[in-house]
C-alpha cells in the first residue's frame, strides 16, 4: 500500500523523534492514504517552518505485517475521541507500533478543542454530541508510526515538490 507524508523537505529516512508532541495519536511519523491530505500538510509545513518547499514523500507499506501492535479506529467514535483527547493533553504514551484512524481536520479540531475546554459539559452525553457534530465531516485516514520497529517497514519510493 502507498502512504503519503507531506513535509517541507524530502524525507528518505523517517525519524519518529522529529514530530511535534500532543497530536491526535501521539508523537511519531504521520502518513496519509490520500495525496490531497498530504499536499495540504506539505503546504502547512512550509508555512509553519517558513522554509523548504512543499514536498510529498511516498512510501510503500506492506499492511499484511502481523508482528506489529496496531490500533485501528474504523470511525470517529467515542473511543477514538477519548484517545485523541488523551494524546492532545499529553496524558498517554501509545503502546502501539502503529495507530490508524480518522484525522481531525481544521473543522473538526475546533469542535474537539471546544469539548476539551468544557463547552459541552452542561449537555447530557457531551461526548455523543461531539461525535454527532463530527459525523458529517469526511475525515481522511491517517497512520501514525510511533516506534522504530514500525518505521523500518516503510520503504521510501519517491518524493515530488508542489
Amino acid at each position: 500500500m502507498k502512504l503519503y507524508h507531506g513535509s517541507n523537505q524530502i524525507i528518505k529516512n523517517p525519524n519518529i523523534d522529529k514530530g511535534r508532541k500532543f497530536l491526535d495519536f501521539g508523537s511519531g511519523f504521520y502518513l496519509s492514504i490520500g495525496k490531497k491530505q498530504a499536499e495540504n500538510r506539505a503546504k502547512s509545513a512550509s508555512l509553519f517552518f517558513e522554509s523548504g518547499v512543499p514536498t510529498i514523500n511516498i512510501y510503500n507499506f506492506d499492511d499484511s505485517i502481523y508482528d506489529l501492535k496496531i490500533l485501528h479506529f474504523k470511525n470517529a467514535d467515542i473511543k477514538w475521541l477519548d484517545f485523541v483527547i488523551a494524546n492532545r493533553r499529553g496524558e498517554t504514551a501509545s503502546q502501539y507500533d502503529i495507530v490508524i484512524g480518522p484525522t481531525a481536520n481544521d473543522k473538526t479540531i475546533l469542535t474537539i478543542d471546544q469539548y476539551m475546554q468544557g463547552m459541552f459539559e452542561h449537555l447530557e452525553n457531551p461526548k455523543e454530541i461531539v461525535i454527532q457534530l463530527l459525523q458529517p465531516e469526511k475525515l481522511e485516514t491517517q497512520y501514525l508510526f510511533s516506534t522504530e520497529k514500525a518505521i523500518k517497514y516503510l520503504i521510501f519510493i519517491e518524493a515530488y515538490q508542489l
